[in-house]
């Protein structure tokens, strides 16, 4: 302003053109007074505070990977830095845990694959970052019923938070309850995959199957214990990028029911990601850190849940590489132009729900705000 008031003073005796050129000045100061108040507006609400969930498939510490993992220790499988990172900032870092962990019981007759995992495999998730699991799914009950307490018992000595598997059904459907940051998140788990044995009666343990009266019930009980309510579905075929017809019905209905996003397991690849009245459904995530080797589930995906205000405003993809002939049971971050295959991928697998995902400086990005004008 000190030098507006001199220009004016140089200017006083000039002619009437000058007070045009006060008027013009006084005008401008005006307008660039106006864009700052409005940026330091737009910044306070850029302010409001943000959390972060952090998504990952299907975890097996065994298996093929024992070997090594008891040589180079558990927690080998999350060094990658990029994804040490992301896991560890998250407000919440899910993933669906695809064994037992247990010392004790006797593996299940006839079943073809039966996986075991070690106790220090617990303890490496919780330091990697990781804060709910899932436990249903179609391996849990490898180790019958003694192999499940085990499993329950050490995520709790941990500190992690699971569902999705109990002493009976009605303990298999209770949420997962866990505080973060001043946001009470909801986790509640499902098993749509046979073995039906491995499924949770009224009087024997298992996993809760994703019956669809029962999802709802539970999901609109949850949402009046947190702030965000998370569900994940064991579910699909195994290898395939697309969602069975079921799969939608029941991601719709738990999102109708108060879900606030959708997290899918068991196809062991991605499938889709879809936007359903502004709540995302990853319908699967693909594998993480998996202990066998097939040429088959090559590439899989983590996923960046943003929410301000409880609200989801976005979705950041991070491609990865988890063929284990490659990196050897420890999942890495795509570069370059593998990342944006994978993405592309992702892309063209999504485009029957109508989800558009860029590709962003090596990961993918689907933006909620811009989509839903919001």
């Amino acid at each position: 302003m000190k030098i507006i008031s001199e220009i004016f003073f140089l200017n006083e005796n000039k002619t009437g053109w000058n007070r045009l050129l006060k008027r013009l000045i006084f005008l401008t100061a005006g307008f660039v007074l106006a864009i700052f108040n409005n940026a330091e507006t737009s910044h306070k609400n850029d302010d409001m505070e943000i959390h972060t969930v952090v998504a990952v498939g299907d975890i097996m510490l065994s298996g093929s990977a024992k070997p090594l993992l008891r040589k180079k220790g558990y927690g080998y499988s999350f060094e990658d830095p990029v994804l040490s990172k992301l896991i560890k900032n998250a407000d919440l870092s899910f993933a669906n845990l695809e064994c037992p962990v247990t010392k004790t019981g006797t593996a299940c007759k006839n079943k073809k694959f039966v996986f075991r995992g070690d106790p220090a495999s617990i303890k490496a998730l919780r330091k990697a970052g990781f804060d709910m699991l899932s436990l249903a799914n179609n391996h849990i009950m490898d180790y019958n019923e003694p192999g499940l307490y085990s499993t329950i018992d050490y995520c709790k000595k941990s500190g992690m938070a699971c569902s999705g598997a109990g002493t009976d059904i009605t303990h298999a459907r209770k949420a997962a309850i866990l505080k973060r940051n001043g946001i009470t998140y909801g986790l509640l788990s499902y098993s749509m995959t046979y073995p039906k044995e491995f499924w949770a009666t009224s009087d024997t343990a298992g996993a809760a199957y994703g019956e669809e009266n029962s999802v709802i019930d539970d999901v609109q009980k949850t949402r009046k214990e947190a702030d965000v309510v998370i569900v994940s579905f064991h579910w699909g075929a195994e290898l395939a990028d697309a969602p069975k017809p079921y799969q939608i019905k029941m991601a719709h209905a738990a999102i109708d029911s108060g879900a606030d996003m959708v997290f899918g397991h068991h196809p062991h690849v991605p499938q889709p990601i879809e936007i359903y009245k502004g709540k995302p459904v990853f319908y699967s995530l693909g594998n993480y850190a998996f202990g066998s080797y097939s040429r088959k589930t090559p590439v899989s995906f983590a996923a960046r849940v943003v929410l301000k205000e409880n609200r989801i405003s976005g979705i950041r993809i991070y491609p990865l590489i988890v063929d284990n002939y490659e990196v050897t049971f420890r999942p890495a971050c795509a570069r370059n132009k593998r990342a944006e295959e994978i993405i592309k991928h992702l892309h063209e697998i999504s485009q029957p729900f109508g989800t558009e995902i860029t590709y962003d400086r090596g990961t993918g990005v689907v933006d909620l705000e811009s989509r839903l004008g919001l």
